[in-house]
């Protein structure tokens, strides 16, 4: 049973050091099952200046669908940041369909297989809810649901690219959004889209930002397939979106593993803003690769399989 509920639960101020000072308001969006959803909203007021509807940027967790919380200590300097940038920052739950999996129906390809594709469904569902309440509070909340920015990071950006794709292929799932929705854009951090063949979109999609690294074992850079099913990562749908002439943009690690869920938050932020400022505010029409390579760094295993990643999403 799914249930939208009215709001606030908390209110805190936050000055972390005298460095960031602003609100952070915890809403609870949706009872499914024994799981109650909740978000958290960050924004910096200015009283002293009459600000038009900001945009909004949505962020989901990471944690391999079994475990991570959208409020976890090393997000919070992200947020302020963003938030000090004139962005409300919204960090949603959403449920971890593989935090009780039996370790044995996760052992085989098929087995992942099925059970990845479950968990992933369950956390769109829940993306789209929140991404719902924050349409239906916009106008309260003085923000512009034409600009509401999804953004995620390992599972998270698995979550907000498939939250893109499936709805520019409107898939049944994608209905759950309010109607004529679309996201104005996505940050993936390490994300990937899940899909039976290769990914077909119906639709360009918005403009995009990946950031991954060449060698990550645990979200796969270009592809991992087995039985027409496969997550397709951040090279891959970079080239699907070139060949589309999809405004985007591809922050490629040389020799990087999945650190790259979590670097750019501190180290990227200037990319993020230029990426926010002229492809979904501004709307420009721009596809800009971007390739870091560190001199002399040793060079990492790349040929990773489904198996591979299955091992490494199990320790």
């Amino acid at each position: 049973m799914v249930m939208l509920l009215s709001f606030v639960c908390s209110t805190q101020l936050f000055s972390a050091n005298n460095d960031w000072a602003g609100t952070k308001h915890t809403y609870q969006f949706a009872i499914k099952g024994a799981d109650t959803l909740r978000l958290d909203k960050y924004e910096v007021q200015n009283a002293a200046v009459a600000t038009a509807p900001k945009p909004v940027m949505l962020f989901a967790f990471g944690g391999g669908f079994k475990t991570g919380s959208r409020d976890a200590d090393y997000y919070i300097p992200y947020f302020h940041f963003l938030a000090e940038q004139g962005i409300v920052v919204v960090s949603t739950d959403y449920r971890t369909g593989l935090k009780n999996m039996d370790a044995s129906k996760m052992s085989s390809p098929i087995g992942f297989s099925t059970s990845l594709l479950k968990a992933i469904a369950m956390a769109v569902e829940d993306f789209y809810d929140a991404t719902t309440f924050i349409v239906k509070h916009s106008s309260e909340w003085n923000i512009d649901p034409k600009l509401i920015i999804a953004n995620g990071s390992s599972a998270g950006a698995i979550t907000t690219l498939q939250a893109v794709y499936e709805r520019t292929n409107h898939t049944q799932l994608s209905s759950r959004l309010p109607e004529g929705f679309k996201y104005a854009g996505a940050v993936s951090f390490a994300g990937a889209v899940c899909s039976l063949g290769i990914p077909a979109w119906k639709e360009a999609p918005c403009p995009i930002l990946f950031f991954h690294g060449n060698a990550d074992k645990l979200v796969p850079f270009d592809k991992a397939v087995i039985n027409n099913m496969g997550l397709w990562g951040s090279h891959f749908l970079a080239g699907q979106l070139t060949e589309m002439k999809v405004p985007h943009y591809f922050y490629m690690v040389e020799e990087a593993g999945h650190e790259m869920a979590s670097d750019p938050m501190t180290n990227e932020r200037d990319e993020i803003m230029s990426f926010i400022h002229r492809l979904v505010i501004n709307h420009e029409s721009v596809m800009l690769n971007m390739d870091e390579t560190v001199p002399g760094k040793a060079a990492e295993k790349k040929d990773f399989t489904l198996q591979d990643y299955i091992i490494n999403n199990s320790k």
